[in-house]
């Protein structure tokens, strides 16, 4: 009878465990765990810049090594140096707020072998002045242990491919990007 009574307890406590389940994290996107930064140069002063409204979700699943961001920026809340340069940056000619008052990335994490090495791109899709393009950022996992805590992605593109202006070549057109995410 033990000899039955085993197999059957075996399987009735396989049939109760459940399935097992992904080591996947979700996070939404806000500012208190988001920081959405840009840098331009111009020929009188450097641009830095962050978006105080960001928004959106992060899955990141350790199982299969992938995560997806969806992100939104909110414009006009971008911060830069003075009223003057912010009213510039959000005019007709450069980010139009008016017209186009939010950017939005989306995109898939995938490793990339640089030099022998495993590296982690994050390939997406900006849509900036209501143009989307492919946009692909270096990306950082940063864990403790099996646990992720941040990400961090850059990159750089040209403003020109979204329609903006170089205020007669006296911008430079390439626009650095970068994303902090902490998984809090």
């Amino acid at each position: 009878m033990t000899d039955r009574f085993f197999p059957a307890m075996f399987l009735l406590g396989l049939l109760a465990s459940g399935p097992a389940f992904a080591a996947r994290q979700d996070l939404v996107l806000s500012p208190v765990n988001t920081q959405a930064l840009l840098h331009a140069r111009s020929a009188l002063t450097d641009i830095d810049g962050n978006f105080g409204d960001v928004s959106g979700a992060l899955t990141y699943d350790l199982d299969r090594q992938s995560c997806h961001v969806d992100m939104t920026m909110n414009v006009s809340s971008l911060k830069v140096g003075s009223a003057v340069l912010k009213q510039v940056m959000l005019s007709g000619i450069m980010l139009d707020s008016d017209t186009h008052p939010v950017m939005k990335y989306v995109g898939d994490c995938r490793p990339r072998i640089v030099k022998g090495q495993i590296r982690m791109e994050l390939a997406g899709k900006l849509t900036m002045r209501g143009q989307t393009h492919p946009l692909v950022l270096t990306t950082e996992l940063q864990f403790q242990g099996n646990t992720l805590m941040r990400i961090v992605s850059h990159g750089s593109f040209d403003q020109r491919q979204w329609g903006m202006s170089t205020l007669l070549h006296s911008v430079d057109p390439m626009v650095r990007v970068e994303t902090v995410i902490l998984m809090k």
